[in-house]
């Protein structure tokens, strides 16, 4: 089973590694340090990180290479430390996804308060928000879907126990509904549609999951704000 960490460091100076490595990790984070490009592709078979810290200049595989080729990795935060600090290295590492330049030497203070900053702000993007207000759900894309009145009392549900499973018997009392002589279809078709306009509005898997005659859960971290319902 793989590992999740805040940090993984990917320099080849052992004694800035460790120097990096062990400041963050004072700072509370998980951080882990591999000295090139081809143990950080092992690791990361094994493990995941939110933010790369990455020297360009690498034996083997430089880091600015590796980020041309792993486009993949700009899902993740970077922050480039390197001996190279003229204007076209800075403009090449920023085109390649960085989010922040670091000239050697480092200093840790400086570097350790832009990664803190960078992991605050990947976790937010990392949540679903709903705005009772507006009528708004917010994927963690940036895309928004407008909720009709029933698909935002049923997101309130959800939103009231986070990860949990709510009752189909709740959801109907809170549409205004009788639970003995509501057709259960029209939930049904209310939850097929609220799918449906996620995956195809915010272009996301929807985290709505079915719990089969018992009701339904919404799996992934979600920001409630607004809140209408006690």
């Amino acid at each position: 089973m793989s590992k999740a960490f805040d940090i993984l460091v990917i320099e080849d100076e052992s004694d800035l590694r460790d120097a990096v490595v062990g400041f963050l990790a004072q700072m509370g984070n998980e951080t882990a340090g591999v000295d090139s490009v081809e143990a950080a592709e092992r690791w990361l078979e094994r493990n995941d990180a939110s933010v790369l810290v990455l020297d360009l200049s690498l034996p083997g595989e430089s880091g600015l290479e590796w980020l041309q080729r792993r486009v993949d990795l700009k899902e993740k935060g970077i922050m480039m430390v390197t001996a190279a600090g003229s204007d076209a290295e800075r403009i090449a590492g920023r085109a390649a996804g960085a989010d922040g330049y670091f000239v050697k030497p480092v200093n840790l203070v400086e570097l350790g308060m832009s990664v803190k900053n960078l992991l605050e702000r990947l976790r937010v993007a990392d949540r679903w928000m709903l705005d009772s207000l507006t009528w708004e759900l917010t994927a963690p894309n940036g895309k928004v879907a407008k909720l009709t009145a029933s698909e935002l009392t049923l997101m309130e549900c959800l939103a009231e126990k986070p990860g949990g499973i709510v009752e189909r018997a709740t959801i109907i009392e809170r549409l205004g509904e009788d639970p003995d002589a509501y057709d259960i279809r029209r939930m049904e078709v209310m939850i097929r549609r609220l799918r449906t306009k996620i995956s195809e509005t915010l272009s996301m898997d929807p985290p709505i999951s079915t719990v089969r005659a018992t009701g339904y859960a919404f799996t992934a971290k979600l920001d409630w704000s607004g809140e209408t319902v006690s």
